[in-house]
């Protein structure tokens, strides 16, 4: 009797953990099936941001856009290449004639890597290529690293144990620590704690889903508007949605490098008036600058030892950091260089940030990425216009303003002298026996004194003067108000008649003077050009420095 009860009891006890391994089994299926499902989620929601940047970075691109109608072939595969460094998981790039998707870009695989289709706009977006589209082949897993996706593989679709993944892309999980932590942990559970614990991942996967097609809807808005011209790229706007979305957010920061310091770009939750005062150099940082993603508490103690002056009574005061409890940190890396931080801030539980709030905020930071070198771009683009219209308005040999910026400065000059009541000079020069200089020493030489005798112009002039090269060796002065015109001349003969020294050959030059005054000689620029022309001419033949436009015969 004793052993058939013993025999009961022990049956009664395989039974009972046979319930329990059942359970921790019915359970962990379970939950990694909700894993596979946020996982599915996230690596869509990161691969369309992926290919949203990629389509704004390259294929809303007026310069590609005219290349590939024009068939500049070397354009093209130098646009490939600079894809290639900017995005190291693009494997490979073309572009073949075919129908353009409906929407940006169109996304397959070929069973190993992504295949996106981009349709080819220029930077307006008002116009695209309609037989042309842009083929880019993808390595998924860079990506997933960057967005600390862990414990998944790409797999072919006859692998046994193969999960679909996301456009036909397949994967086995492998089991993360936290994921074995978590079955050893559930083996301590009774059955009817399984049956919450399903309960409350069908709460979470609910919650992710929200909060991932919020975060989606967020940047793509954001991208539209950007793209659109409606809104200009904004630090502030990204961070205040980032705190909205991310769990455990409640204060955020975003800072960035401007040459060897760290300085506030944007503040939700302190005041950005003063903590904007404060730079940091980078050893100076809590984050450090080692590239990784940290989560960070006591940050009041390190900044105590580190900031001994004025910026830490600023960033207790106004930045508060007495009460942040925790800062999730995510650098946003631009070639392979950080150029921000985006920090996340909560004040009351030092565990606030977990694994999807450290994936969300890489989300929000990739973008701030996206703007940081969209505001590069623009502002290369501007400096390139700014020097290409400098060049084009300057004298390539001496740096005076040429032909063309003397036209518009004249233009300028005569209308302030119109509502002045002032008169302008216009005095036409060129350098005598110039000829025999480049005879002599050779045009190398005959440029270099050039250049001397248009430094000496320069030295002559008043702020409110102006002298160009109008080409070889004949230049062209705009003298507003000149009143003692023959001052000046004498001025600048005294000037330039100085010796220079050519090959240890002490030579000097001079030159004759045309002057047309306006508005008494002419009511236009190319009129009284024409007049101190033919008056410096009239000079040179009389033997003089100057001569006056007034006192030529009548033409």
């Amino acid at each position: 009797m004793k052993n058939s009860l013993q025999i009961f009891k022990n049956w009664q006890f395989v039974l009972y953990v046979v319930a329990i391994v059942f359970a921790l089994f019915i359970t962990f299926v379970y939950y990694m099936q909700i894993e596979d499902e946020n996982i599915r989620n996230f690596v869509k929601l990161i691969t369309e941001s992926e290919a949203n940047n990629m389509s704004l970075a390259y294929f809303q691109w007026t310069e590609l856009y005219d290349a590939l109608l024009v068939g500049d072939v070397e354009f093209i595969e130098t646009t490939k290449e600079d894809m290639k460094n900017e995005y190291p998981y693009v494997l490979d790039v073309e572009f073949v004639s075919a129908t353009p998707p409906n929407e940006l870009f169109e996304i397959t695989s070929d069973g190993t890597a992504l295949v996106i289709k981009f349709k080819i706009f220029d930077s307006f977006l008002e116009n695209f290529i309609p037989d042309k589209v842009a083929v880019v082949k993808v390595d998924i897993m860079p990506i997933l690293e960057r967005y600390q996706v862990k414990g998944i593989k790409l797999v072919s679709s006859k692998g046994k144990g193969a999960k679909p993944l996301v456009y036909g892309l397949m994967f086995k999980r492998q089991l993360t620590s936290r994921e074995i932590s978590l079955m050893l942990m559930i083996l301590t559970i009774v059955f009817s704690v399984a049956l919450v614990s399903r309960m409350f991942q069908a709460h979470k996967l609910l919650k992710t889903e929200q909060i991932l097609n919020k975060a989606l809807e967020t940047i793509t808005l954001m991208t539209q508007e950007i793209l659109s011209g409606k809104s200009n790229p904004s630090y502030q706007f990204i961070l205040e949605k980032a705190v909205e979305i991310i769990s455990g957010a409640q204060a955020g920061s975003v800072l960035i490098k401007k040459g060897k310091f760290y300085e506030f770009a944007a503040c939700v939750g302190y005041d950005y008036s003063q903590v904007s005062k404060v730079k940091f150099r980078p050893e100076e940082l809590a984050q450090g600058v080692d590239g990784k993603v940290k989560i960070i508490s006591n940050i009041n103690n390190f900044d105590s030892e580190k900031l001994s002056d004025e910026r830490y009574r600023i960033l207790k005061e106004y930045g508060r950091i007495s009460e942040i409890k925790v800062m999730l940190s995510i650098p946003i890396i631009v070639n392979n260089h950080i150029v921000a931080f985006l920090n996340i801030d909560n004040f009351e539980n030092e565990k606030a940030f977990n694994e999807f709030s450290v994936r969300i905020a890489a989300l929000f930071a990739n973008q701030i990425g996206i703007i940081f070198e969209r505001i590069h771009f623009e502002e290369e683009l501007k400096k390139q216009k700014e020097y290409l219209e400098y060049i084009s308005l300057r004298d390539p040999l001496t740096d005076l303003p040429n032909r063309r910026a003397l036209e518009i400065e004249a233009e300028k000059m005569f209308a302030l002298a119109d509502r002045e009541k002032k008169q302008v000079c216009v005095v036409y020069t060129d350098l005598k026996n110039f000829k025999t200089v480049n005879d002599t020493f050779g045009h190398q030489k005959g440029d270099y004194v050039l250049s001397i005798v248009a430094e000496r112009y320069t030295n002559v002039i008043r702020k409110s003067d102006l002298v160009a090269r109008i080409g070889g060796d004949e230049f062209v002065f705009l003298l507003y108000d000149c009143k003692e015109y023959i001052q000046f001349i004498e001025r600048v003969v005294k000037e330039i008649e100085k010796p220079i020294d050519l090959d240890n050959n002490l030579i000097r030059v001079s030159a004759n003077f045309g002057i047309a005054i306006y508005p008494k000689d002419g009511e236009t620029f190319g009129d009284l050009l024409l007049k101190a022309d033919i008056a410096m001419y009239h000079a040179k033949r009389s033997g003089l420095y100057f001569y006056l436009a007034s006192d030529l015969p009548e033409m």
